[in-house]
């Protein structure tokens, strides 16, 4: 249950629930079998988790392999009004940690990575890991749940929609790659999924929420977030408009409704379809203001625009 465009902790835990009875619309087959407890997994430079995925009936998860993308969210809206799984999950945030780290441990190698001076400084280590606020998370989530499968093709763990309810907990906050102490709370209700097959890649998280700090310097804060990424491997390999992704994040502080974060982050894949996998990069920019941090946190604090370049390999 990514929360990146979802969220970070220690561990993450994710609870999930699906609904009724009966086929999903468009879908030619009927489930079959009974659903069991899995145990899912996902590794990735930026975002590696692993998950117990507890059915709460007996009936099979619907399949909406074939089913057009817009009636997906609507089924599992309808879906999510009637919980059917209960997801625990673990995350962790490789690529953030190793910012922190390299800042804490390794300064000069960090400091020399810098680009320019003065306000328009960039350093290369906060574009490859800005827009994760903490290394780690785990997190409950309830709702609904439907798998994704075609005929002739191998199944994938993480073939899966989900929307419902989400909480997360975690130890620790990252501010410009530096590791801070915080006790955090967050609540969200969210729709995420992923669909993989042989010839196209489709993912989307649209989440909204709270967040509360237990640390006094850290504002607490309610946001809107909405992504989503596509791949074809039909599609041209300078196309345009197919093989990208959006990302859009909005947070507000909860006591003096100030804007105190805005991301935009844009991505684009380069198939290689003779080698099944494509080449990928994300860039953007992300606005933070100072005033989400206070006290002892302050001089880290800027207001400002950091840029975003994530380079990645889509398999």
């Amino acid at each position: 249950m990514n929360r990146t465009g979802l969220h970070y902790a220690p561990l993450f835990f994710a609870l999930a629930i699906t609904p009724f009875d009966g086929h999903a619309a468009g879908n030619d087959a009927p489930p079959a079998g009974k659903a069991q407890t899995e145990v899912l997994w996902e590794l990735n430079p930026y975002y590696t988790s692993a998950a117990l995925n507890v059915p709460l009936t007996d009936e099979a998860f619907p399949d909406g392999g074939r089913m057009k993308e817009e009636h997906v969210y609507r089924d599992l809206f309808l879906r999510s009004l009637k919980p059917n799984v209960f997801l625990l999950e673990a995350s962790v945030y490789p690529m953030p940690i190793l910012g922190t780290w390299m800042r804490k441990h390794q300064k000069g190698l960090y400091d020399s990575t810098t680009v320019g001076g003065g306000a328009h400084a960039l350093n290369l280590v906060d574009s490859l890991t800005a827009g994760f606020q903490e290394p780690w998370a785990v997190s409950a989530f309830l709702g609904g749940q439907m798998k994704f499968s075609r005929p002739g093709e191998d199944e994938v763990s993480t073939n899966r929609g989900y929307m419902g309810y989400l909480v997360s907990a975690g130890n620790r906050h990252i501010l410009n790659n530096v590791m801070i102490n915080d006790d955090w709370m967050e609540f969200e209700w969210k729709m995420k999924g992923e669909r993989k097959f042989k010839e196209e890649r489709l993912s989307w998280n649209f989440r909204i929420g709270f967040k509360n700090h237990n640390n006094p310097d850290i504002a607490d804060t309610v946001y809107l977030g909405i992504s989503r990424s596509n791949l074809d491997f039909n599609s041209p390999f300078l196309s345009i408009l197919d093989n990208s992704s959006l990302t859009l994040f909005t947070e507000f502080s909860q006591h003096h409704s100030t804007l105190v974060r805005q991301e935009i982050v844009f991505g684009k894949k380069y198939p290689l379809s003779s080698l099944r996998y494509a080449l990928s990069v994300d860039f953007g920019v992300i606005y933070e203001n100072a005033s989400k941090y206070s006290g002892v946190l302050a001089p880290l604090a800027h207001t400002g625009l950091t840029l975003v370049f994530r380079p990645n390999i889509a398999f």
